[in-house]
């Protein structure tokens, strides 16, 4: 088996081969990096990669996950190992999918967390920063949703709630980012409109990717969630477990990243209608339906500086109650998809999420 790091590897037509028994990697300039497979558990690849077939030995001797994902940072395809065999594990997801009871119950559970979570952050801001009227304003719409949520048992409305609390926190989120290049308002994406939804789009896909094989190497189905329905090659689950996550570890990351002057504006591509052949590729989309497209992503450079702070990121230490000490966020992720787990068998009556204090 790998060992316990993720690389990334920002490839421009790079190349993975197999040297005297380890991974190298060539960049299109002819810069080599050695990689010892024993030491990896997961490769995210971001971009086009030629990988040989001896590389490709050593990856399955080791049973490496790779994750493929495009330039822009989007999902394309992964390589995981040793699908679990626990189907009756996968049969109990499916059997609370069609508890609407159970399903509401965990739903519900999954979204105070990550209310709680946005809510505290924007307090967080509004202790540091000067902030307009507005925010104010947007605050106590927050709490406000908080409030209804508790007092709510139905799924649709749960997740209007969720909706309607994440419009809120990006239109106050702008107010704790301070460059004056940076233009916030709302969160967009498919494509990101600006520098920051860039940023935020990509780490959240960087994120999704590690949840993945954490809920992979679980046992459980990442395709069967509750707040996210079934739908044709969606990771539901994925998506279900990243909402507690996104605040304390994508959106916090992503604020320090700009008012530090890590990400600057040159780290980022800003597409204009002209699309080159490789995007048309990616998004399996024909050129005349794409004629008004536009969007910014990062850069090459701004990929590299993103991944190297959110590797400092999950290793950041933090209080974890139920464990009751504290423990670095990749640890954490991980023992948050074991309580899922022991939701979905019936060992534990409630998913507590990860709150921030």
């Amino acid at each position: 088996m790998g060992g316990t790091l993720t690389i990334y590897l920002v490839s421009n037509n790079g190349k993975l081969t197999k040297e005297n028994g380890v991974l190298q990697y060539s960049d299109y300039l002819g810069n080599t990096s050695k990689l010892i497979p024993d030491q990896i558990t997961q490769i995210i690849v971001f971009g086009k990669l030629e990988i040989t077939g001896s590389a490709f030995n050593l990856i399955f001797l080791f049973k490496i996950a790779l994750y493929f994902l495009s330039k822009n940072g989007r999902f394309n395809s992964k390589l995981v190992f040793d699908e679990t065999k626990n189907v009756i594990l996968k049969h109990r997801q499916h059997l609370i999918y069609e508890d609407i009871s159970k399903k509401t119950q965990i739903s519900k559970d999954i979204i105070r967390g990550k209310i709680h979570n946005e809510f505290l952050y924007l307090q967080r801001i509004k202790r540091t920063r000067e902030v307009p009227r507005s925010f104010i304003q947007l605050e106590y719409r927050m709490k406000e949703l908080r409030q209804k949520l508790e007092s709510s048992d139905n799924l649709d409305e749960i997740r209007g709630i969720e909706g309607s609390a994440a419009r809120a926190y990006f239109q106050a989120y702008g107010s704790n980012l301070l460059p004056n290049w940076i233009k916030f308002t709302k969160r967009t994406k498919n494509p990101p409109e600006d520098p920051v939804n860039s940023a935020l789009s990509f780490l959240y896909t960087v994120l999704a990717s590690y949840l993945d094989k954490e809920i992979i190497e679980s046992g459980l189905d990442d395709t069967v969630a509750c707040l996210h329905s079934l739908s044709y090659g969606r990771k539901s689950l994925v998506f279900d477990l990243e909402e507690e996550f996104r605040t304390p570890i994508v959106d916090t990351l992503v604020a320090s990243l700009f008012n530090q002057g890590t990400l600057k504006k040159q780290d980022f591509r800003f597409e204009d209608k002209t699309m080159d052949e490789e995007f048309f590729e990616e998004e399996k989309l024909e050129q005349v339906e794409i004629l008004e497209f536009s969007g910014v992503f990062l850069n090459e450079d701004g990929m590299k500086k993103t991944l190297n702070a959110f590797e400092k990121k999950l290793n950041q230490i933090h209080y974890y109650s139920e464990k009751n000490k504290s423990l670095s966020y990749r640890k954490i992720i991980r023992y948050q998809v074991q309580l899922y787990k022991a939701v979905i068998t019936g060992q534990r009556e409630h998913y507590l999420p990860l709150v921030v204090k």
